[in-house]
């Protein structure tokens, strides 16, 4: 007569198989579990690791930017200083060269007379008359000559012009051109052109 309580193999094989399948869930999971741990920590390494590279890569170009955009401003700045130092040193030498060549025509300083006027066969209100063969021209020859002691008949007239209000400006020479003056004149109604200044040059700038 069978046992009750004994356990029949029928019972011990639907125990193992709870167990196995219970033993084979929970492997299950915990590979489970472990590969998500591993997916996760991967991100955490690689993924994040990659943002920061990329986020150093991009704050590095941004500073080699900002680096190359402030050096290529200061050459650029440097470059407008010398070519503004440059522009200077050129006008400064203009401006010397052109007051060495001013002093080179003058070897005197200009000689203020007191001079009578020539004398003129002009009346009323004056005008000048700049015109070749003018009464106007031909007594300032006169008085360009009384001025400068070249006699009438040896002086050269380089130029004639406005130097103000009733004055001309002549630059005159022997027709040897040994000796150049430049000479100023002022009108005096009814009496005619007076000579004021005079000075000898050391070339003839119209020559």
């Amino acid at each position: 007569m069978k046992d009750p309580n004994k356990p029949t193999r029928t019972n011990n094989r639907s125990t193992n198989s709870k167990e196995q399948s219970l033993t084979k869930k929970i492997t299950i999971a915990l590979v489970v579990i472990l590969i998500l741990s591993l997916l996760f920590l991967a991100y955490t390494i690689f993924g994040g690791g990659g943002e920061e590279d990329e986020n150093s890569f991009l704050d590095t170009s941004s500073e080699s930017s900002s680096v190359i955009s402030e050096s290529s401003e200061e050459e650029s700045s440097s470059e407008s200083s010398s070519e503004s130092e440059s522009s200077e040193s050129s006008e400064s030498s203009s401006a010397e060269s052109s007051e060495e060549q001013d002093e080179s025509s003058e070897s005197e300083e200009a000689v203020s007379g007191d001079w009578d006027p020539v004398g003129t066969e002009q009346s009323g209100e004056h005008t000048t008359n700049y015109s070749e063969g003018s009464q106007d021209r031909i007594e300032i020859k006169r008085a360009s000559s009384v001025a400068t002691g070249i006699s009438e008949g040896d002086i050269i007239e380089w130029w004639v012009g406005n130097a103000g209000d009733q004055q001309v400006e002549t630059t005159v020479s022997n027709t040897a051109q040994t000796v150049t003056y430049r000479v100023i004149l002022r009108w005096v109604d009814n009496q005619g052109w007076q000579p004021v200044q005079v000075e000898e040059l050391s070339n003839n700038p119209y020559n």
